[in-house]
Order: C-alpha cells, then structure tokens, then sequence
C-alpha cells in the first residue's frame, strides 16, 4: 500500500515537471459532457427543404462532429446525407422529434415541416464579375407561399449555361461553388421545385494577384556593393510571369540602399537594413535587404624602407584588407606625416597623398593612418 501511495506521488511530480497542472488541455477531453444542447438553423420548413443542425455541450463547445442523429418520423423528416450528417431534410406535412447522442448523452429539437410552396427565388451574388482563375459562392434565398425565407443553396440544382467559361457545383457539400476557367460569360442558374432564378457571372482576363521579390531577405557586406532583385508576379490563373523591368521598384530606406527602377539593382550605401519593394498594378511585393560594412582586417604598405637621394621622391602605397576578404587601396584617404619634415616631406592632402620628398641627408619615418590602424616605413636620404 505505501508503494501505491509513493508511486502515485511520483507520477504527480513528473507531470507537474513536464508542465502539466491537472487541467484538461480543452473542455470535454476527459470529462463527458453532462448536457448537451441542439441549435438549429430553422425549427421550421418547408417540406423538401433542408437545415442544419448543431451541438454545443455544457462548455457551450460546438461538438457537433461528435453526435449522432435520429428522427422519431422517417416519414417527415430524416438524416440521409453521409457527407453533410447533420442535415434533416423535410419529406412532408408534420413534426418530427430530433435527436443528437453525444456520448450517451442526448438532447431533442422539434422539427416543424410546412405544406409551404416556392413561390421566388433570388440568387446572390447578381451579375458578378472575377478574373480568370477565381472562384466565387452563389446562394440562393427561396420565398414561400407562407412569407417565410430559407436558404435553399443545398436543396436546389446548380448549373452553368457554358462551363467552359466557368463551372458550378452541384455536388453535396460544395453546392453553387463557382470556379471560372476562361474568359467570357455565362449564365449561372438555381432550380426548386419548378422555380428557378439565374445570374451572369462575367470572367475577365487575369489579373496580378501576389508578387515575389528574391533574393529573400539577403544580406551584403561592403558599400557601392550592387544586388539584382527580381520580381515574379502571379496571376489568378495560377501563372506566373517575371515582371522585374515593368515593377516600380523603392527602397524604404535609400540611405541604407538605392534602387533602380525600373532594373530593381539595389546599390549600398551604409550599414542597415531597408525594404526594398515592387509595385505592379496596385500589387505589391517586399523583401529585407541587410547591408554590413567590412571591418578592417590590417594595412600594407608597399616597402618598409626606401632610399632616396636629395631631390627624389618616391609615391608610398597603402593597401587595406578587410574582414570580407576584399582588399582597398586606401593611400588617398590614409592620414601621412613624417617625424622629420627637414629630411623627408609627404603630401598629405588631395590626391597625391604619400607622395614622399627627400629634402637634406638624414632619415625620417613616414606614417600613414586609416580607421585607427597605423603603418610606417623608414626613408633614408642619401
């Protein structure tokens, strides 16, 4: 008995470790609901006619694809659609006890089937126009004899005066799914009872529906560096096309990068990050673009000593490598001196910097700076 007990406990302290504190993740997954309610679309229809039927339980969950369902008058009003198995279709004139079993549990709804006849039908959308490749849903409200209204979308016949140009379930379950195929017109029609009602559905030529830009959130080190974006549209047609030079294309930050647009060539200019964007018929597409700068690995020099003789002058080169592995001649923006001007000058402004003199016999050190970083070379004047 103490070994039940300690194993009990140790059970307890694995599920509180793997996080669980004894509440069911979702209502009703070890508790069985202890009442259930039946809602229904109408508790009134015609005969002939359907709705839908649903079931929350005491959690007010839908639970719906947990029941099971049966109708106490076959004669006025049953479940026969394995696809849809919450439908009661009206068969004739009366009323008809419900009932829903939802693990033991049951619940009741009457059913009132009216002897009302279709008089109108109205379909919706009217006359409605989609590009090629887009679907749309039709639905059609029928009028009674009685004044009531019912959705009549599942219990009426769909069809499409040219399904080449588009189609129209009249399946169960997808009942007047509209999906166009090429461009032109047709005429889409429902049929009750004797009674019908029909709309034009216009397809029009494809439209742009999304676009990708690519590379994909790349990411470049170095400035005046370029990267070729392009831009693929797709169409509602399922194709797509590259639309790269007709894109209007803009950076979110130029300061980071510039783009050219047409082309969609991005160019750095500092370390960041910036959107860069295609626009297309009001359609548009972005991606991140990460620019780094290099940081500097080390300097060079081209000697680390030089002779001269008084008069001559020799031009110093300094080469930077960065951690990019890319390489820089930096001698025009390095920071030059010399510690003995009388003996040896170096230019250090404009475009001749590091351009070194020798002035008198002696010798002097040259130095030439860049982002922190110093290199030297010794210059003998003979």
């Amino acid at each position: 008995m103490i070994n039940l007990f300690w194993s009990g406990v140790a059970i307890l302290l694995l599920l509180s470790g793997c996080g669980w504190d004894g509440t069911p993740t979702r209502n009703d997954d070890f508790t069985p609901p202890t009442s259930i309610e039946i809602v229904a679309d109408s508790a009134s229809i015609a005969a002939h006619t359907s709705t839908k039927l649903s079931v929350i339980n005491n959690y007010t969950r839908d639970i719906t694809d947990q029941a099971t369902w049966s109708s106490n008058s076959l004669t006025v009003a049953k479940f026969a659609d394995a696809t849809s198995p919450n439908r009661v279709t009206g068969l004739a004139p009366g009323t008809a006890i419900l009932t829903a079993t939802v693990r033991g549990v049951k619940a009741t709804i009457t059913l009132t089937v009216t002897p009302a006849t279709i008089d109108t039908m109205t379909i919706t959308p009217v006359n409605p126009s989609i590009a090629k490749g887009l679907t749309t849903q039709f639905t059609v409200i029928g009028k009674f004899s009685d004044s009531t209204t019912q959705d009549l979308t599942y219990d009426a016949k769909w069809a499409s005066s040219v399904s080449d140009v588009a189609t129209v379930s009249d399946d169960v379950g997808s009942k007047g799914f509209a999906q166009s195929r090429t461009v032109g017109a047709t005429t889409i029609s429902a049929a009750f009872d004797g009674v019908s009602d029909s709309t034009l559905l216009t397809v029009k030529e494809k439209e742009l529906q999304s676009i990708t830009v690519t590379p994909a959130d790349s990411s470049i080190t170095g400035l005046s560096k370029t990267v070729s974006f392009i831009a693929t549209g797709r169409y509602t047609d399922g194709t797509t096309a590259d639309i790269t030079s007709t894109a209007v294309w803009a950076s979110s930050k130029p300061e980071i990068a510039t783009i050219t647009t047409p082309g969609g060539v991005a160019t750095t200019v500092a370390a960041g990050t910036t959107s860069i964007s295609a626009t297309l018929n009001g359609v548009i597409g972005k991606t991140d673009l990460k620019v780094t700068v290099p940081i500097l690995q080390g300097l060079t020099i081209d000697t680390s000593s030089q002779i001269l003789t008084v008069g001559t002058s020799h031009q110093f080169k300094i080469t930077a490598t960065f951690t990019d592995a890319t390489t820089q001649d930096v001698t025009d923006i390095c920071d030059w001196s010399s510690t003995d001007v009388s003996v040896a000058t170096v230019t250090t402004t404009g475009s001749g910097r590091g351009l070194v003199t020798g002035v008198v016999i002696g010798s002097a050190t040259i130095s030439a700076t860049y982002d922190g970083q110093t290199k030297t070379a010794i210059v003998t004047v003979q």
